[in-house]
């Protein structure tokens, strides 16, 4: 069997299959675990250089410019294909426009209710940047009846050119990206939906692709993705799901669908849940309804450096707005969120048209259970000071965990990587705080040890989360 694995990369101007390049080659070129490595290798017929894959043309991509990574055989007899969701071409066109008005709307709000406590240094710093842009103008604009200091005639424009440069480099090319999909307003929205649809489009094709005998060509499907790219992902698996969820067989028993249901009831009344047992019983549960006939077969979802963490600040109003959407199925959370069904008496994120339904009966997942049966992992690089660790990242568990009488219950692994952390939340004996992080989650050569190691903490915890080796 095949397995494919979709890396959808961040913001900013991405080079076509420069992102899956150097991911394929951090979990899958370079790790000597998932081929023997006494196998002579398969261009060379010699000695190994690493794990060999090949690129492919493969009109699935919809693009020309793009080619699917297929491996040979791994150790547990699979083969892997990689696919990249390229998106960077539908954000061209930025302009200040579209920056100007979501900083505004991130300025203009009350820091004490509407400003999260892990970004308020941050948004401190977007004001003073705003006042010195202001100073900067109105001196420039000012009217000089004397002539002014020569060291302020030198310093005045080279501000004016830094600040050019940091409006034009980092917030139009790059933040641009954000400001145009985060947040639906009218300019916005034919892009958010072309973005969109495109990944549905990709995930679709491939969960419905057939090999040449028409068996069904993979059965499993990973998606990894980075940065602004884990918003976009998201919004893709709650649509490929809506697509699929009703289309799961509810005819037939499904006891570890009512082991999961009951795991996650239990929890919302206790107020605590086991994420290692929790995704055991996903797993499970997919497999239940794999064996039924359901199409669905994304197993995981890996976000990186994910601003996910920031989504009351992103995607929504505030933490009771983002409440509010995700109790109304609008943003799906992990685990998903449970209804009370008043004949079982029980909370389920199931449906039954049955009018004698019992607990155990066959049901149907409603449209916003993608992470019933999908286990969501998330890296982070724990931040200070702005400038080390990864601002834009943090952890998600609690922003998308689901509320119960006994709390809020989180589902997704949380993972702090570059540096490490220990059980107390601090740095782990030989680790060191690492720079700016954002981009280096799959970097082999930007681990935070401080003694010399064959893999990274960082890379050891990609490669797990993406579970090649099955």
């Amino acid at each position: 069997m095949k397995q494919a694995i979709v890396i959808m990369h961040g913001m900013g101007e991405q080079v076509p299959m420069s992102t899956l390049n150097s991911f394929v080659h951090s979990v899958w070129t370079t790790d000597d675990n998932l081929v023997d490595q006494g196998k002579p290798d398969p261009k060379t017929g010699g000695a190994r250089g690493g794990n060999a894959s090949w690129a492919k043309p493969d009109s699935r991509n919809n693009s020309t410019e793009l080619r699917r990574v297929t491996t040979e055989r791994d150790a547990s007899g699979h083969y892997t294909d990689f696919y990249e969701y390229y998106w960077a071409h539908l954000m061209q066109g930025n302009t200040w426009e579209h920056v100007k008005s979501w900083i505004q709307d991130l300025l203009l709000r009350n820091p004490f209710t509407r400003v999260p406590a892990r970004v308020f240094h941050a948004w401190v710093v977007l004001w003073l940047i705003a006042l010195v842009v202001i100073a900067v103008t109105l001196y420039g604009m000012w009217p000089k009846e004397d002539a002014v200091e020569p060291w302020v005639s030198f310093v005045v424009p080279l501000l004016g050119l830094g600040l050019a440069a940091f409006v034009s480099n980092v917030l139009i090319k790059r933040f641009g990206d954000v400001a145009r999909y985060a947040k639906a307003w009218p300019p916005n929205v034919a892009k958010r939906h072309a973005i969109r649809q495109a990944g549905v489009d990709l995930l679709i094709r491939l969960i419905d692709s057939k090999d040449s005998k028409g068996n069904e060509e993979y059965d499993r499907i990973v998606v990894v993705a980075h940065s602004l790219g884990t918003i976009v992902a998201y919004d893709i698996l709650a649509m490929v799901f809506d697509h699929y969820n009703g289309k799961f067989d509810s005819s037939k028993s499904q006891p570890e669908r009512d082991k999961l249901e009951q795991m996650i009831g239990d929890a919302l009344t206790s107020g605590k849940l086991d994420i290692d047992a929790f995704q055991v019983q996903q797993a499970a549960a997919l497999a239940e309804a794999r064996d039924h006939g359901a199409p669905w077969k994304i197993t995981d979802f890996v976000t990186l450096g994910s601003p996910l963490t920031h989504a009351e600040f992103l995607m929504a109003e505030s933490p009771e707005d983002l409440r509010a959407r995700q109790a109304r199925r609008n943003l799906p959370t992990c685990p998903p969120v449970m209804e009370f069904d008043g004949t079982t008496k029980l909370h389920h994120f199931t449906y039954s048209g049955k009018a004698d339904r019992k607990p155990s009966d066959p049901r149907t997942p409603h449209h916003a259970a993608p992470f019933a049966y999908t286990r969501w992992t998330n890296l982070f690089s724990p931040e200070k000071y702005i400038l080390t660790g990864d601002l834009i990242s943090g952890p998600v568990g609690e922003t998308f965990g689901s509320n119960g009488k006994g709390g809020l219950i989180q589902g997704i692994r949380d993972i702090a990587v570059l540096p490490r952390l220990d059980l107390q939340g601090q740095i782990a004996p030989g680790h060191r705080r690492s720079g700016f992080s954002h981009n280096n989650y799959w970097n082999m050569g930007k681990g935070t040890e401080t003694d010399t190691v064959v893999v990274p903490h960082h890379i050891e915890e990609l490669r797990k989360a993406v579970g090649i080796l099955r």
